[in-house]
């Protein structure tokens, strides 16, 4: 069993407090009535948890046009770019390792952002 922290929640409560920032504006910018869903693009290495996240977009999303919103969340996962030989891989467990010439030397290209993949409204 995992037990968070308040300062853990804070980073989830903090970056849904962002995203429905700019849901909000969205709608109000194009004169939407109501949010139908938000689909949120989740990286793997995000250190973002989703039932946090769903728990803090619940609580922001209780009136105006976010009420009633639905939260589709699509994990993203982690890709690298091998800086030995050039390999874009999906590494699955550390350490990360080049498929092709096994050096542990990459850039990670893929899976830590979140993002508002798109917004559904009537």
């Amino acid at each position: 069993m995992l037990i968070r922290t308040g300062d853990a929640i804070m980073h989830e409560t903090a970056l849904m407090l962002s995203l429905t920032t700019v849901a909000k504006r969205v709608a109000s910018e194009h004169k939407v009535k109501r949010v139908n869903s938000i689909t949120l693009s989740v990286g793997r290495l995000s250190n973002a948890m989703p039932d946090a996240l769903a728990f803090a977009f619940e609580s922001m999303t209780q009136e105006g046009p976010l009420k009633g919103a639905k939260l589709k969340m699509i994990e993203v996962p982690v890709r690298t770019l091998c800086d030995n030989c050039g390999t874009e891989y999906e590494p699955t467990e550390f350490p990360f390792e080049c498929p092709a010439c096994k050096s542990v030397y990459y850039k990670i290209i893929q899976g830590e952002d979140i993002y508002i993949k798109s917004i559904d409204c009537e």
